[in-house]
């Protein structure tokens, strides 16, 4: 083979497959390997079902050899892989051997691809369905006031009321939407030094009025000084986030316990609630973005189903991770690990 052919195929992130008229392949590039799982057992000289175990691709190549013209196809899920595989067979005629199809194959791996496209529609349909209600609330209660309401002094306050309240629920939504877009950006923006401790302990007692209203004790514990470098208001946002909805969703004489912890190379923030605690099959969906577990509490607080996603984007983009420990009834440990980097400085304190 020509080297600069060879060097092509080996590079290519498309699959090639060349498959002779009795459907063996005769050659099969890396990507293909990769893209088709083959565990690495060689699939030259092998029949495409062999090697393969797909009987769409095996249709795929059959079709465009009978009609001798290219087929497209997509196959939903590879058995082996469970990728997304876009197929496309062209076929190919030798001066020897006239009336007799050989295929190449192209592979391309549009999983990533397919599963973006959900997203954003999924996103549009949530943001719509969010929108939908607000604004018809507020629509109804103007028609109403407009055609004479606004006379009955107690009617109206209630219905101006009502539409103060939507607005500020469009507000926070709108706010939430433009917090996630911020933390999805790739570059982050300006980091600083600073003290992690101390932003968490800023953050507790500004919702200390708010938790001994929910009766509700907060409780911070530390035994390091951790010194950071991020971006501060990225990380308060977190915060405020996970400690808002602890406050949420812990009931009357619940306690939460806050933590900051050192391990290695990292610091991690934990919130402990002894709250109503969620769902098994709730807790790998919950960092999506308008998922609720507890969709009437959620929309009774004013939640808007982002606050989760965001601390989610917000920690990845700074080399984190994040996750929950829950069980239902029992309480919620939801936490966020940060690393330390070349400027920081560790070590405990009283």
């Amino acid at each position: 083979m020509n080297p600069i052919f060879e060097c092509l195929l080996r590079e290519l992130n498309v699959g090639v497959i060349w498959i002779d008229p009795m459907k063996r392949i005769k050659l099969c590039n890396p990507a293909a390997y990769r893209m088709l799982n083959s565990r690495g057992q060689s699939m030259e000289g092998r029949t495409l079902i062999e090697a393969t175990l797909s009987y769409e691709m095996v249709s795929v190549v059959g079709e465009a050899q009978e009609r001798g013209i290219p087929v497209q196809r997509e196959l939903r899920k590879n058995e082996t892989t469970g990728r997304i595989i876009s197929v496309h067979a062209v076929p190919v005629v030798l001066e020897d051997q006239k009336g007799f199809y050989q295929i190449i194959l192209m592979l391309e791996d549009v999983t990533e691809i397919r599963h973006l496209e959900t997203v954003r529609r999924d996103f549009v349909a949530n943001v719509s369905h969010e929108l939908r209600t607000p604004l018809a609330s507020i629509r109804a209660m103007a028609e109403t006031l407009q055609n004479g309401a606004s006379g009955d002094a107690v009617v109206s306050a209630r219905f101006l009321e009502i539409i103060v309240g939507e607005v500020e629920r469009l507000t926070r939504l709108l706010h939430d939407l433009l917090t996630l877009s911020k933390a999805e950006q790739e570059h982050l923006p300006e980091r600083e030094r600073f003290d992690l401790y101390e932003l968490v302990q800023n953050v507790v007692e500004r919702y200390q009025s708010q938790a001994e209203m929910a009766g509700v004790q907060l409780h911070l514990q530390r035994s390091v000084k951790p010194v950071v470098e991020a971006n501060r208001d990225q990380i308060e946002q977190v915060l405020i986030n996970l400690v808002d909805n602890a406050i949420k969703y812990t009931p009357d004489g619940g306690e939460i316990n806050i933590r900051v912890m050192s391990s290695g190379n990292s610091v991690t923030v934990e919130i402990e609630d002894n709250g109503i605690g969620i769902l098994s099959q709730d807790l790998a969906r919950l960092w999506e973005r308008f998922y609720r577990a507890d969709r009437a509490r959620s929309r009774q607080s004013g939640g808007t189903g982002l606050g989760l996603s965001i601390v989610k984007h917000i920690v990845e983009a700074h080399g984190g991770s994040v996750g929950v420990e829950s069980e239902y009834g029992q309480g919620s440990v939801f936490h966020f690990t940060l690393p330390y980097n070349t400027y920081s400085s560790k070590g405990s304190s009283s």
